[in-house]
């Protein structure tokens, strides 16, 4: 709710602000009115209602809205899944939670995590625009070798991240299939397990109790926590460390409700073992069937403190289509904005496609190379570009005027920049807040352009808050700074899986003599998870028409084809919802 009173402050002032005439700044302020005091008391359930019915109701049915909030301490994370027709499902998850229970376990606090994370990019920043003579025998292997220490720095911090912060908890993330048949079977299974290794279920032979108090019945919510930890047939998972996190939360519910248990007197390794295997049989039921909901989207709504971490390639999220909005009200402004849109082109049709804003492919513009210095970005995609036809507007190897970028935004679909940053060189913040529509998608190719500062206890902003201000559908940027080749590399695969380009446009870009060193060290690095993600990703289904997919799935994808899977491909992230090219 706090993110959302800050957007709508920021909205009123700009809205504010193109009301009222400019004047000399002489004329007297007019007084605020104070609301009335008589009906502050009802404030709390008119606002959880209204939240309900105008914020999360309208939410579509494949999507879900998660919130993730630090606490004021930075102690416990706050996570909260909202879905169309469901109460906001909210669990608080204590950071240390795990040292707490065996003191041998590592500490890992948030601040740890974030002193780690500033580290690392502050070093592949570094090593971005090193100045060092690569001429220079060993000098090349030697920036390799830094750049590849980054990546697996960045790999174990996200590791730690997933296996620590979140634990068990890390399948309130999943998109997998909801099948109520097999998930009563499961809750069926749990319940005897818990039956039979409490003691305040078991029954002891030869005394006469007191009548047994009805069973707690646990929200089916809290066992799709346990179906999301993943496949459990799969004979490389280990749930172990999951799976206790969340029986010791299932038995915290239970104490909670009056059902007293000593922890330790608890057999929780046993408990662990059956509860797999009940999660080994519910698996194998739908083995043959798609992991993942097609059309599923994740996005998330981060507290200012966590904007800096790239959630969307922690181990459980990879694969997925998965992004960000500021607040609840932006994702309220931009569904009901799609929806308007969507009744004007495919009245009665909405429901045989997947929820999202639709661009044409013949509306677009492009901003290569401004600086005149990429040149081989500009040789990479100059060619390529030119296919889209005579409709899309091209500015190559000039800088472009602020008209010229605001019109860019303005009268196109799509707008794909090409150069140094976010273009904030090119066109001011303001001058994008204060657009009546931003009406493209854009896709800032350049370094650190979906970067937010942080202002300490004020709201972090930047240049994605400003298209956000302005109303885009969506926006691609980077976290941190990358390597000109390598996001080149990204933003090729981009273009083919979301349809912009024919496949096979960009083939020749993983021709080179350290080819198979890199594809070796990605393989090496996945695992397991890399074949997770090609399940995933099949684009297949009603959620890519004609082989294309949503720019979120599209951007999912594409990170396969960065050489460093963390360094670069998780600096990327999108803000605002699915976006289809629409041909």
């Amino acid at each position: 709710m706090a993110r959302n009173l800050t957007w709508r402050r920021e909205k009123k002032a700009l809205l504010l602000e193109k009301d009222v005439p400019k004047s000399g700044g002489l004329d007297w302020p007019e007084q605020v009115k104070s609301p009335d005091s008589r009906r502050t008391s009802f404030g709390l359930s008119l606002d959880i209602n209204r939240l309900q019915k105008d914020y999360i109701d309208i939410i579509p049915p494949k999507w879900s809205a998660i919130s993730i909030s630090l606490s004021e301490n930075k102690h416990d994370l706050c996570i909260t899944k909202m879905q169309a027709d469901q109460s906001p499902f909210i669990i608080r998850l204590p950071l240390e939670r795990a040292n707490s229970r065996d003191a041998d376990n590592e500490i890992f606090n948030f601040q740890q995590g974030r002193t780690e994370i500033l580290e690392v990019i502050r070093l592949a920043n570094e090593t971005c625009h090193d100045a060092r003579d690569l001429s220079i025998k060993g000098a090349k292997s030697a920036w390799w070798a830094d750049r590849a220490a980054l990546d697996d720095r960045m790999k174990d911090l996200l590791e730690n991240i997933e296996n620590i912060w979140l634990g068990g908890f890390k399948g309130i993330f999943s998109q997998h299939q909801r099948r109520s048949a097999l998930l009563a079977r499961f809750q069926k299974s749990f319940q005897n397990v818990l039956d039979k290794h409490l003691p305040s279920r078991r029954q002891v032979r030869g005394k006469r109790g007191k009548s047994v108090a009805p069973k707690v019945t646990l929200d089916p919510r809290i066992l799709e926590l346990f179906i999301g930890l993943g496949d459990a047939t799969d004979p490389e998972c280990d749930f172990d460390d999951a799976l206790n996190d969340l029986l010791y939360f299932v038995v915290d519910i239970l104490q909670f409700h009056g059902e007293r248990n000593a922890y330790d007197e608890i057999d929780f390794d046993s408990m662990v073992v059956e509860t797999f295997d009940a999660l080994h049989s519910y698996h194998s039921a739908v083995k043959s069937e798609p992991e993942m909901e097609q059309g599923a989207h994740t996005i998330l709504i981060l507290d200012k403190a966590l904007h800096v971490f790239p959630w969307e390639s922690l181990p459980c999220m990879q694969g997925q289509a998965v992004s960000r909005v500021p607040s609840l009200a932006c994702l309220r402004r931009l569904i009901l904005e799609q929806r308007s849109t969507t009744e004007d082109l495919d009245a009665g049709a909405e429901s045989a496609k997947p929820s999202g804003h639709k661009v044409s492919v013949k509306s677009g513009s492009y901003i290569l190379n401004p600086g005149a210095d990429l040149k081989t970005t500009q040789a990479t995609f100059e060619k390529p570009l030119l296919s889209l036809g005579s409709s899309w507007k091209r500015i190559v190897s000039n800088k472009p005027t602020e008209a010229e970028f605001e019109t860019a935004l303005t009268d196109s679909d799509v707008l794909l920049y090409f150069g140094h940053g976010s273009g904030a060189q090119y066109i001011r913040g303001r001058a994008i807040r204060k657009m009546e529509k931003c009406r493209a998608t854009v896709l800032l190719m350049g370094c650190s352009s979906a970067r937010l500062a942080d202002v300490g206890d004020f709201e972090c902003h930047g240049p994605v808050w400003n298209y956000m201000l302005a109303g885009c559908p969506a926006v691609v940027g980077t976290l941190w700074d990358v390597t000109d080749r390598d996001i080149d590399r990204f933003a090729g695969r981009v273009f083919e899986e979301w349809g912009l380009l024919k496949k096979g446009t960009f083939a020749d870009m993983d021709k080179g003599k350290d080819k198979s060193k890199w594809k070796s060290r990605a393989a090496d690095a996945d695992g397991a998870m890399h074949a997770k993600r090609k399940r995933a990703a099949t684009p297949d289904g009603p959620d890519a028409e004609d082989g294309r997919a949503s720019l979120v799935e599209a951007v999912a994808r594409a990170r396969d084809a960065c050489r460093f899977r963390y360094l670069t491909a998780a600096a990327v992230c999108v803000y605002g919802i699915p976006v289809y090219v629409d041909k």
